[in-house]
C-alpha cells in the first residue's frame, strides 16, 4: 500500500505470486492442457495468414514423457511467426492477454498459466521472429516465485542457428509426480493423441479449415478423426420436398457487426458507443459467418452421433445433441431427434463452425447467450418444429429450407418399416448395424477399402434385394425374414451378380451371388482364431456343394469361401438362416482347430459365442420389440388421418363408444394436446388406447384394407357368393385385428415383463409386427 498525499491513499491490488501455482489446481484434464498451448500456436499460424505472412507447412511438434522419470519434461514446439521480447513478456503474464474470443482461440496467459501449472512446477518460453540474431526466452518457476513475493525474472536470450528461422518452444520441467505416471501409461498416452486428433480434426486434413496444419505426438502424426458419413452424391427422394442429398453444406455470410474490444460484447449497428461498458471509440467491425456441414452416418449408435461445434478450426463442442431438441414458449425441451429408433440410437452428424460466438474459459461449451449462438440456430433449424405435423399443430407451419430440416425429413427414419421391406437404399441405412458398426471400425483405422461408401450401399441393396424375392427363396441375408407375408407377398426377383469366388480346377460350378451381410472376418474369442470369409449364393446343382445344402471351404491359406443353395428346402426352416448354418461350420472349424490342446473348448462355447458376436439378428431384443410395436401403432393409427376429409374427425370420434371418446379426451389433456386440432384431423387415434384402434378398424375397414394402408384385400373380395364373401372378409379381419393386438401386447409391456415371458408368444408377437409393417401398401415419408 502507498499514498501519495495525507488524504489519498493507493491500493496495490497486484496478485501474490502463489495464484499462479493455485491455478494448477483447476481440474483441466492433460489433453486439454496441451490443448491450451497449441491453440496459443494456432493463433499465431491463422493471424500470419491474416496479415498476409503465411507460415509455409505450419508444424506443431508435441513430445510427453514415456517413462516414470524426475527428468521427464513436456515439450510444445512450432514454426510460428514467433514473438519478440516485449510481446513475450507480456504473452506470459498472469492473467493478460491481447486477444480477444473471437479473434482468436487461445487467451495466452490465463489458459497458459493454468496449463501450465497443472502439469509442472517450471515452465520455460523460448520464441524467436524471422530476422532476430538470437532466441528470447523466460523461466517461470513457481516455486521461486512464490518464496521472493514478486514476479520479477530475468529475459533470457540463446543463439539461433539461421535468422530465417521463426517459432516459439515452451518447455515444461520438474513435472508433478502423478503427472509423470500418467503420462508414462502408453493408454493414456493414446488417448491424448485420440483426442487431440479428434478435436483438431478439421485443421489435420490437407484442406484444413481455417487452414491446414501438421501435428505430432512424440513424432508420430496425430491422426484426423473424420466422420464415417454417406457421400454427398448419395440422396434420398421424398414425396414433400424432393431429392435431398446425404450432406447438406451451408455458408451463411452474416456481414459485418460492430463489436466491443473492451468487454467483448456484440453492440447493435449504428451504435457509436458499447451500451455495456459505455466504451466510445472501442468499437470494430467484425465478421459473422456460420457455414460447415451436416451428413448422414454410415451407421446407427446410442452416443456417438450429433454435431461438432468449431470456433476457428478446434472443436469446443463434440456430438452435440442441442440442435435435436425443440423448445417451446414455455420453456419446455422437447425431443426430436432420433425418436424413431426402438434403442434411441441416431445418425445426422455434422461440423459447424462458430467463429464469432464466445466460449465459456474453459473452451467445452459455446455461450448460450451470446447473440451469435441464436443466429446459428435459426440458420440450420429454423424457429419451428422440425416435426411438420408440431409445428402445424403450433402454427409454425410453412416452408423450411435448412440443411437439419432437410435430412431430418429424408433421414429421420433409419430403416423401412420392417427388415422384409424395401427401402434400405432409400434411407441409406444397412439391415445388419452391428456390421455397419464393425466396417466403421476400419474405416476409423485408415483402411483404404473401407473410406468410400460402397461396401455400405452394397449391404443396402442387398436387404432391397432380398425383400423383392418370391417367397419360395428365403431371404439370403442374416437380418432377412423366413416368414412371408401373412397377407400375402409380392415383389420380383432379385438379380444376380457375376461370379466373384476362387474357381476349383475340374469343378462345375454356377453362377454365384456375392451375400455382403455375411462377407467380413469372424473372431472366435476361445480359440482365438480369425476367419476372414466370402459368402455366396448358389444354385442345388453346384458342385461344390456336393448335394448338400451348403459348405465351407478353405482354397487359399487365410482366406475361407462359403457356398449355400438359397432354394434347399432347409432354409424354409422357421429356425435356420444361411447365417446360422456358417456359425456353426465356423464353430466346427475353431474346436478342430483347437483339438488337442488341454483348454480345448467345447462346441456348444464356441457357437454360444459366436452367435452373440454374430447373430444379433435372430435376438429378441425388448427394447427393440417394444419401440417398434408403438411406431407400428402409431402408423396404423395415422393412416385415417391421410384419408378423411377435413373436419371428419369429430364424427369418427362421436361414433364411438362414450367411454372410448371419454378417455381420448383425458390422454389428451394429460398430454398438454391441443384437442381441437387433433380431433378435427383424426389424429387423436394416435392418443388412443389400444382396444379403441382395433375397434376403429373393425368398424371402418375401408380406411385400412385394399391399398388404403395395408395391401391386403378387404371391399375388393368377391366370392360370388354374398355369405362367402362375408365369411372371407370376416376371416381377414380376424386376421389383421389378431396381429395388431400382438403389437399391442408388446407395446404396453415393458422389458422386465417381456425378458419373463415364454419365448414361444414374443417369437410370435415378434412375427405379427413384421406382417403387419410387410403388408403396408407403401412407404411414405416419416
Amino acid at each position: 500500500m502507498t499514498s501519495d498525499s495525507p488524504t489519498e491513499r493507493i491500493l496495490d491490488l497486484r496478485p501474490h505470486p502463489r495464484i499462479l501455482p493455485m491455478l494448477g489446481e483447476i481440474n483441466l484434464p492433460q489433453w486439454r492442457c496441451l490443448a491450451e498451448l497449441i491453440d496459443n500456436s494456432l493463433d499465431a499460424f491463422v493471424a500470419a495468414e491474416r496479415a498476409g505472412r503465411a507460415i509455409h507447412k505450419p508444424q506443431i511438434a508435441i513430445s510427453v514423457p514415456q517413462a516414470d522419470r524426475p527428468d521427464g519434461r513436456i515439450v510444445l514446439a512450432d514454426n510460428g511467426p514467433g514473438m519478440d521480447p516485449a510481446t513475450l513478456e507480456n504473452a506470459v503474464r498472469a492473467g493478460w492477454t491481447s486477444n480477444d474470443p473471437i479473434s482468436s482461440l487461445g487467451l495466452f496467459g490465463m489458459g497458459f498459466n493454468i496449463a501450465t501449472a497443472r502439469l509442472g512446477q517450471i515452465a520455460e518460453v523460448w520464441s524467436t521472429k524471422e530476422g532476430l540474431q538470437e532466441w528470447y526466452g523466460v523461466r517461470i518457476d513457481f516455486d521461486e516465485l512464490v518464496r521472493s513475493g514478486d514476479f520479477k525474472t530475468p529475459l533470457l536470450s540463446r543463439p539461433k542457428l539461421s535468422p530465417s528461422v521463426s517459432g516459439t518452444e515452451i518447455v515444461l520441467y520438474r513435472l508433478k509426480s502423478e503427472q509423470r505416471k500418467w503420462f508414462a501409461v502408453a493408454v493414456n498416452r493414446a488417448k491424448v493423441a485420440q483426442e487431440l486428433g479428434r478435436t483438431y480434426s478439421a485443421l489435420l486434413v490437407p484442406d484444413g479449415k481455417p487452414l491446414a496444419v501438421s501435428m505430432t505426438l512424440n513424432t508420430t502424426p496425430l491422426p484426423a478423426r473424420l466422420h464415417c458419413v454417406w457421400d454427398a452424391a448419395r440422396s434420398s427422394d421424398t414425396q414433400k420436398i424432393g431429392s435431398v442429398a446425404a450432406v447438406q453444406p451451408f455458408n451463411i455470410d452474416l456481414g459485418a457487426r460492430p463489436y466491443c474490444v473492451v468487454c467483448w460484447q456484440w453492440v447493435p449497428g449504428g451504435e457509436s458507443r458499447c451500451p455495456t461498458c459505455e466504451e466510445r471509440g472501442k468499437l470494430v467491425q467484425r465478421t459473422r459467418r456460420v457455414h460447415g456441414w451436416l451428413g448422414v452416418q454410415r451407421y446407427l449408435h446410442e452416443r456417438d452421433y450429433g454435431i461438432d461445434l468449431l470456433r476457428n478450426g478446434r472443436k469446443i463442442e463434440i456430438g452435440n445433441k442441442d440442435l435435436f431438441m425443440w423448445t417451446g414458449d414455455d420453456g419446455n425441451e422437447e425431443k426430436e431427434y432420433p425418436i424413431d429408433d426402438p434403442r434411441g440410437r441416431g445418425r445426422i452428424v455434422g461440423e459447424i463452425h462458430l467463429d464469432h460466438c464466445r466460449v465459456t474459459y474453459t473452451k467445452d461449451r459455446f455461450e448460450r447467450n451470446d447473440v451469435a449462438w441464436g443466429e446459428m440456430i435459426e440458420i440450420i433449424r429454423g424457429h419451428s418444429p422440425l416435426r411438420p405435423e408440431k409445428a402445424n399443430e403450433l402454427g409454425l407451419g410453412g416452408e423450411n429450407n435448412t440443411p437439419l430440416f432437410r435430412l431430418y425429413q429424408a433421414f429421420r427414419r433409419s430403416n423401412p418399416k420392417t427388415k422384409a421391406s424395401t427401402g434400405w437404399v432409400r434411407f441409406l441405412a444397412v439391415p445388419d448395424n452391428d456390421a455397419a458398426k464393425k466396417m466403421a471400425d476400419r474405416f476409423y483405422a485408415g483402411e483404404i477399402a473401407y473410406l468410400p461408401d460402397d461396401k455400405w450401399f452394397a449391404l443396402a441393396q442387398e436387404g432391397d434385394e432380398a425383400a423383392l424375392r418370391p417367397p419360395a427363396t428365403p431371404a439370403s441375408s442374416p437380418g432377412g425374414s423366413q416368414a412371408d407375408d401373412f397377407f400375402g407377398a409380392d415383389g420380383d426377383s432379385g438379380a444376380s451378380a457375376a461370379p466373384q469366388d476362387t474357381p476349383r480346377p475340374g469343378r462345375t460350378t454356377f453362377p454365384r451371388r456375392p451375400i455382403h451381410s455375411l462377407c467380413q472376418d469372424f473372431v472366435e474369442d476361445l480359440s482365438g482364431r480369425k476367419y476372414p470369409v466370402a459368402t455366396f449364393a448358389t444354385s442345388l446343382d453346384d458342385t461344390d456343394l456336393e448335394g448338400k445344402p451348403w459348405a465351407l471351404r478353405q482354397p487359399t491359406a487365410g482366406q475361407w469361401e462359403f457356398y449355400y443353395a438359397a432354394e434347399h428346402p432347409a432354409f424354409r426352416s422357421a429356425t435356420l438362416t444361411p447365417g446360422d448354418a456358417l456359425l456353426c461350420e465356423l464353430a466346427i472349424a475353431a474346436v478342430d482347430s483347437a483339438r488337442g490342446r488341454a483348454d480345448s473348448p467345447p462346441f456348444a462355447r464356441v457357437l454360444t459365442g459366436l452367435r452373440n458376436r454374430y447373430a444379433t439378428w435372430a435376438r429378441l431384443e425388448p427394447r427393440d420389440l417394444i419401440g417398434t410395436a408403438k411406431d407400428c401403432l402409431v402408423a396404423i393409427a395415422r393412416a385415417p388421418s391421410k384419408r378423411l376429409p377435413p373436419e371428419a374427425g369429430a364424427t369418427l370420434l362421436a361414433d364411438l363408444p362414450p367411454a372410448a371418446g371419454d378417455t381420448i379426451l383425458e390422454r389428451l389433456m394429460a398430454r398438454s394436446v391441443k384437442a381441437t386440432d387433433v380431433i378435427a384431423s383424426a389424429r387423436f387415434l394416435e392418443y388412443a388406447p389400444s382396444w379403441i384402434l382395433l375397434k376403429v378398424i373393425e368398424l371402418h375397414p375401408e380406411w385400412f384394407f385394399d391399398g388404403a394402408y395395408w395391401h391386403v384385400p378387404f371391399d375388393s373380395i368377391d366370392y360370388g357368393s354374398s355369405q362367402l364373401t362375408e365369411a372371407a372378409q370376416n376371416r381377414a379381419m380376424k386376421h389383421a385385428l389378431a396381429l395388431v393386438a400382438d403389437a399391442a401386447w408388446l407395446a404396453e409391456a415393458d422389458s422386465e415383463e417381456l425378458m419373463q415371458a415364454d419365448r414361444t408368444r414374443l417369437l410370435r408377437a415378434a412375427l405379427a409386427l413384421e406382417l403387419l409393417q410387410g403388408a403396408v401398401a407403401s412407404q411414405e415419408d416419416a
